[in-house]
């Protein structure tokens, strides 16, 4: 017995007033002017919300600057020894192996704010970015976070910059005064006083209009949510998206009032640590960086120290609005 197919719909035709041109056009999405002016409503909003949660607060860190500043003085800065420390560099800019000044483009780096971070309350500044091996240098500098896959991609393919030329150098030296973010309880007093803040009060308004969870806005009240903000892997969103400094480097910003060097801390991509370096504050006469190996003779800065840091910041970077 013959097993029946059942009538079959007839064959799609385009309508006849169609052309052949809209014929072939591979429609992605379908929008109305009302799906528009909704989506401006909610970006104006995401922006709104974005700046309260940072120029609402930053009033209260003026306010309480003193005792933040005291907090992070209370912590013993710690000096360390480098031997064989690594830094990338740019193939193109490798005869100033030294310079912080790409730190300064763009938004900048996890704890230095850059020229193009517009709504940032305070001045760019340079940050000189070192890791203690190969490894970790180049997944902090390519951004490849060590065995993570997505969608069948390979950190490799991943890669923010693939395929770039760089030089790899490494250094020695000494750093006296580093805020080191593994030491136990270095955040405990400065979570204290950051705990005496408050979320503006129109920011749940908005939440609400966003249809935002209430714990999607937060004050930091404890070390390991500071930790934790400060290392997260997404720190660019504010910055790119909304011009505005990152909560790394709202933090870096107090650390470098307080007269730290620098800052010591785990690399987000691998295994090993990094250091953040500010030229522009160095304070002590025993703070050295210095080429490993011999240098070409085009190399005018083979060390970094109090004497020629101010060369090696970038400043010709900034627009003169924007410079010390």
């Amino acid at each position: 017995m013959k097993r029946g197919r059942g009538k079959q719909p007839p064959p799609a035709h385009p309508p006849r007033h169609e052309s052949a041109a809209a014929r072939s056009i591979l429609e992605l999405d379908r929008f109305s002017s009302a799906d528009v002016e909704r989506w401006n409503r909610v970006s104006h909003d995401l922006d709104e919300y974005s700046d309260l949660l940072y120029f609402g607060v930053e009033p209260q860190r003026q306010r309480y600057k003193a005792a933040i500043r005291a907090a992070l003085e209370s912590v013993d800065p710690v000096a360390l020894d480098l031997q064989g420390w690594v830094r990338l560099v740019t193939y193109q800019f490798s005869l100033s192996p030294l310079s912080a000044a790409g730190s300064l483009t763009d938004v900048g780096g996890r704890f230095n704010v850059g020229r193009d971070v517009d709504k940032s309350m305070q001045s760019p500044w340079p940050a000189l970015y070192i890791a203690e091996d190969f490894e970790t240098a180049f997944r902090e500098k390519f951004q490849l976070p060590s065995g993570d896959t997505s969608a069948g991609l390979l950190p490799q393919d991943l890669a923010l910059m693939p395929g770039s030329s760089f030089s790899c150098l490494q250094l020695d030296g000494h750093l006296a005064r580093i805020f080191d973010l593994e030491e136990p309880g270095c955040v405990a007093a400065l979570c204290r006083v950051l705990g005496k803040m408050k979320l503006p009060e129109e920011i749940r308004r908005i939440q609400k209009r966003l249809r935002l969870p209430p714990n999607h806005a937060y004050m930091v009240r404890t070390s390991e949510r500071l930790r934790h903000d400060v290392l997260g892997t997404n720190w660019r969103v504010a910055p790119m998206q909304y011009g505005l400094p990152s909560t790394s480097q709202i933090f870096a910003s107090m650390v470098r009032d307080a007269g730290f060097e620098g800052i010591r801390y785990p690399s987000t991509k691998g295994g090993g640590h990094c250091i953040a370096l500010f030229p522009d504050r160095l304070v002590s006469e025993q703070t050295r960086l210095e080429l490993h190996d011999s240098a070409p003779a085009e190399i005018k800065h083979r060390s970094l120290s109090m004497d020629n840091a101010d060369q090696l910041c970038g400043w010709e970077l900034l627009r003169p609005s924007q410079r010390p």
